[in-house]
């Protein structure tokens, strides 16, 4: 991708049918609102409002296992030595649900665990699409913002069902407000 964000995508990191099958057992997990880092894990609904599903111990290992077998390819994208990542999160987003302009660690303006995070991980399940269709959403993009010390830079990126888009845990983006369907993904953090 070249976005002037330092991106990296593997397109097809889940076949059709493994995403067909993740996204359908993530659509029937309970679950209850996301909280956010940094507030003592509330929840905070001006910041972030989105569901994180409970799944099985079983999907949640087999997501880390698929996430921690690229783990070379990430070190030598971002020149960095990574060691392990994070439980996944398994996340809905449904109409109205968003996440403000926020990083998800490695900078120091944050005090907490998550400052021990040096690239973000998501894996996209359902696809973006202007009208309603079974499998979609609208709006929800996720969004990249240029650097401060930058020109006035926002991406938007909406891959593709399967994909595994990698960023740095100091890049500042957000998902805006979703309008139709659900918008769902699973992030990691790898450390």
């Amino acid at each position: 991708m070249t976005t002037g964000i330092d991106l990296f995508a593997i397109n097809d990191f889940l076949a059709g049918s493994a995403c067909d099958a993740l996204r359908a057992e993530l659509l029937e997990a309970s679950g209850g609102p996301a909280t956010v880092s940094g507030a003592a894990g509330a929840v905070q609904p001006l910041v972030r409002r989105v569901t994180r599903a409970t799944m099985p111990a079983a999907t949640r290992e087999r997501v880390v296992r698929l996430l921690m077998a690229r783990k070379n390819e990430l070190e030598r994208h971002f020149a960095l030595s990574l060691s392990t990542c994070e439980e996944p999160q398994f996340l809905r987003y449904r109409p109205g649900d968003f996440f403000v302009a926020h990083q998800d660690g490695n900078t120091p303006l944050i005090h907490d665990d998550t400052r021990f995070r040096k690239v973000s991980a998501i894996i996209f399940l359902s696809g973006q699409s202007e009208a309603p269709a079974p499998g979609c959403y609208g709006g929800g993009a996720l969004v990249f913002h240029g650097p401060y010390s930058g020109p006035e830079l926002r991406v938007p990126v909406t891959p593709a069902p399967g994909t595994l888009l990698c960023f740095r845990a100091e890049t500042t983006h957000e998902v805006l407000p979703v309008t139709h369907g659900e918008r769902v993904s699973i992030v990691s953090w790898f450390r």
